[in-house]
């Protein structure tokens, strides 16, 4: 699957500039269009069109491929470089369609578990259990109480999780306290905080807008991606175009760089999923008229919440990040310079962590202020 025939790329950049929150953020798109998709291969009529506009699929066959490849990224491990996907369906529903049964079992690996929601609060446990074995304690609790009750009837769920060492390491004597600029050029909105700084041939470019720098992990297929405005952040995301982001990591070159960056974390962020998917256009799938018989024939089942969380930390040996996506689902009853130029990242950024060669985004995130961090 080369670049241009990848849909996670574009549904990410379109999913991040519909999303409300505007300060620091991070959420994991692969993780959502994964759980997503579980849910689109059991869907029908016009709920399947919806799914198909939004996760850019022509036919489910076609998605079942596009999962098939995504998925042989996202299983790879080594002692410097481990990233992993789950997707496991927790079903009350006891009459699932035997070919959606065998697809997501081809496709997804998914595994099936029958349970009873109206021991919800075991039900609850048994789930939030499982995405923290997967996720390696990252995300301990999923699903609140109360995300789930007796009326549940299905809940189909995605867990990512990465670890991955730098190519360049920084060396930890040289992390030292820094000012970021809330706004850029303004010394009066300013914060102290942790700033890393390595020198090395980092691929690197300036383009229209933005400067861009590839963080390669060891394992080179994959990378942090930073886009850091020449102007202010607002700009560059309402301009910044998944074709301009192909571009930079083609066109840049390997440049020697000193290169500052904030060591930092993020934990438990979460938003309101729902409303993003409206805005993306996938609407019937989320009420009465959800066509979901390729999944249930006995049942209406509809999508009454999608939870995420994602976490990330970002130090001097490399990144470990983890996510994952919960689909609740319910019965109806109802250019380069020569001399060695300085990145600073002292300023508000769009970071992406991406498989290079397919430009897949596994995670997508913002800083705007590195000191309110968790």
């Amino acid at each position: 699957m080369d670049v241009k025939s990848n849909p996670v790329s574009s549904f990410s950049l379109n999913y991040f500039k519909l999303v409300s929150e505007k300060n620091n953020f991070f959420f994991s798109p692969s993780s959502i269009y994964l759980a997503l998709s579980l849910a689109a291969a059991g869907s029908a009529g016009q709920t399947l069109k919806e799914f198909q506009s939004a996760l850019e699929f022509q036919n489910i066959q076609e998605m079942g491929q596009q999962i098939t490849a995504l998925s042989l990224q996202l299983q790879q491990s080594s002692q410097s470089f481990t990233v992993s996907s789950a997707n496991r369906i927790y079903s009350g529903v006891k009459a699932v369609v035997n070919d959606y049964k065998q697809f997501v079992e081809k496709y997804f690996k998914s595994g099936f578990e029958q349970v009873n929601f109206a021991e919800t609060e075991l039900v609850r446990q048994n789930i939030n259990k499982w995405v923290s074995q997967q996720t390696k304690e990252k995300i301990k609790e999923l699903l609140a109480q109360g995300a789930i009750d007796g009326s549940t009837r299905m809940v189909l769920v995605n867990a990512l999780y990465l670890k991955a060492d730098w190519l360049y390491k920084f060396e930890g004597n040289k992390t030292a306290d820094a000012y970021f600029y809330l706004e850029p050029n303004n010394d009066l909105k300013k914060v102290i905080i942790k700033m890393m700084s390595n020198e090395a041939n980092y691929a690197y470019g300036k383009f229209d807008g933005f400067e861009y720098i590839q963080l390669p992990y060891q394992n080179q297929d994959f990378a942090m991606e930073i886009f850091l405005p020449s102007t202010n952040i607002q700009d560059l995301e309402s301009k910044l175009t998944i074709e301009q982001m192909k571009n930079a990591m083609k066109l840049s070159q390997k440049t020697n760089i000193k290169l500052f960056i904030p060591k930092f974390k993020m934990s438990g962020m979460s938003h309101k999923v729902l409303d993003v998917l409206k805005s993306l256009g996938i609407n019937q799938a989320l009420t009465g008229q959800a066509d979901f018989s390729k999944l249930c024939e006995t049942e209406s089942l509809y999508i009454s919440d999608v939870i995420h969380q994602a976490v990330i930390e970002v130090n001097e040996l490399g990144t470990e990040a983890a996510a994952a996506t919960a689909v609740i689902m319910k019965r109806f009853a109802a250019l380069v310079k020569k001399t060695t130029p300085e990145v600073r990242c002292d300023r508000p950024f769009l970071f992406s962590i991406t498989h290079i060669p397919t430009h897949t985004t596994l995670f997508l995130g913002r800083i705007t202020n590195p000191q309110n961090l968790k």
